[in-house]
């Protein structure tokens, strides 16, 4: 146990730590039904205390997160929140997938992700698959986040169906959410949670990662959550 604890130890250190996660501050890009995110000062030195501390109040969607099932999932067996859901889901080998090229409301297809597969190699059950839409660019804060709030491009149904039939376990975007914004219907939502695969959403960084890279991940611990904040960190070779 001693030796692979030392091997483990080693490989990470050779390797570089990507940071994928915006930061939590006010005024940040936000859905426009869910709670803003505020950091409210508690306790201070200048207010005579001998610690520091604050509030936060928050959406489970903030910045950078994780959805869990039961987000959009009323009912059944994918009927449950992000305290149920095993700790290994969170991490494990991430394919990134570009497609930075769809513009506006784009669609990633089912063909778009085949022909990452036939130069990159297929995807595997149990991977955790990252789309670059390259709209991570746009995150600003309010009043200046109007065009990361909208036009945002996302994954198709019959990709999304596709990544069900591939079984991975976790699919990302660095979009606000990962249908498109003019998807009303949610197909990928409905598709990826209702068969258990979690989703992640406003990741940054994805520019950094190459082909494949080992991705972790984990949320709050917090019962019936819909979701919860991450801090998403990838390694990949230097």
């Amino acid at each position: 146990m001693r030796e692979k604890m030392n091997q483990l130890r080693e490989l990470l250190n050779e390797m570089e730590v990507i940071d994928l996660s915006h930061t939590l501050e006010e005024n940040i890009p936000a859905w426009p039904t869910h709670a803003r995110y505020f950091h409210n000062l508690v306790e201070s030195y200048k207010f005579g205390n001998v610690a520091c501390h604050y509030q936060l109040i928050m959406s489970e969607h903030t910045g950078t997160h994780v959805d869990a099932p039961l987000h959009f999932i009323a009912e059944g067996e994918a009927h449950y929140g992000i305290e149920q859901v095993p700790l290994t889901t969170f991490y494990g080998r991430a394919a990134t997938i570009q497609a930075t090229g769809l513009g506006e409301n784009g669609i990633l297809t089912r063909k778009h992700i085949e022909d990452w597969e036939q130069e990159n190699g297929n995807l595997e059950s149990g991977d955790i698959v990252l789309i670059r839409f390259g709209w991570d660019q746009l995150w600003k804060k309010r009043p200046d986040d109007k065009e990361f709030m909208s036009n945002w491009p996302g994954v198709g149904k019959e990709a999304a169906e596709y990544l069900v039939e591939k079984k991975v376990k976790v699919v990302g975007s660095d979009t606000l959410a990962i249908d498109a914004f003019n998807a009303a219907e949610n197909p990928a939502h409905y598709a990826l949670l209702g068969n258990e695969i979690l989703i992640m959403e406003n990741l940054k960084n994805l520019d950094q990662l190459p082909p494949f890279s080992f991705f972790f991940g984990f949320p709050l611990k917090i019962k019936d959550g819909s979701g919860s904040p991450i801090r998403a960190v990838a390694y990949v070779s230097r």
